[in-house]
């Protein structure tokens, strides 16, 4: 038996349809006749934005660490509150996670989600929290929450770094050997047309032209009488 739960826990209302037949664009007219042989199947849709605070504590089948999550997932990126919920009406809930076996390990998942998640709440804000309701046996749960979480977001950073400075790399060189192309192009032209007056001056003129300085002479190499004429400004 294979039951669909979406457990939801967005900014805004859920409003996607719950079922597979609703998705399914059928004109009213065809309906009647293909009514028995469409698939159905609806999903149970846990909205934790739907449910008051008092509901998930009282979900007997949950965890503490499961009461915890979900509270976490129900404010933790929208309310610059969260510290002091937590430590109001689920402090009790915060006591069980902590003094459950491996509590402490839980409780820094739990707390990482949170940094990685919010815009308010600070790591000393955490930290405060858990000194005051929990003790000393927590001080070091959130400061290794928060120096793993801002780890892994420097070594993140390190690596898109690294990754766009090697296709920055990439482009890069593309680009100049597509420049050092047609300098060279241009060279070949020119000594073809007007042979040893391609001197080193006019060498070192090419050299130094901007991109667009050279496709100006290589238009003008049927047209131009001179090479004087041709490398004119």
């Amino acid at each position: 038996m294979i039951v669909p739960i979406v457990l939801y826990h967005g900014a805004a209302a859920w409003s996607a349809p719950r079922s597979f037949e609703a998705l399914i664009d059928v004109p009213p007219n065809v309906r009647p006749a293909i009514e028995p042989y469409l698939v159905r199947f609806a999903y149970l849709l846990d909205d934790l934005s739907a449910i008051s605070d008092d509901d998930l504590r009282q979900r007997a089948t949950m965890t503490a660490l499961a009461q915890l999550v979900t509270v976490c997932f129900k404010y933790g990126r929208t309310r610059p509150d969260l510290v002091q919920i937590l430590g109001g009406d689920w402090v009790a809930v915060l006591r069980k996670v902590a003094t459950a076996p491996h509590g402490l390990e839980a409780l820094a998942l739990v707390m990482r989600y949170i940094l990685a998640v919010s815009d308010y709440v600070e790591p000393e804000a955490l930290q405060a929290l858990l000194d005051c309701e929990i003790g000393p046996q927590a001080k070091d749960t959130i400061v290794t929450a928060a120096q793993r979480y801002i780890q892994q977001g420097i070594q993140q950073g390190r690596q898109e770094g690294i990754q766009e400075g090697r296709q920055e790399g990439i482009q890069q060189g593309r680009q100049e050997g597509i420049q050092q192309g047609k300098r060279e192009l241009l060279l070949s032209l020119l000594r073809q047309r007007f042979g040893n007056k391609v001197d080193a001056e006019a060498e070192r003129r090419i050299a130094t032209a901007s991109v667009h300085q050279i496709e100006a002479w290589t238009a003008r190499v049927l047209s131009a009488v001179t090479l004087t004429e041709l490398l004119a400004d």
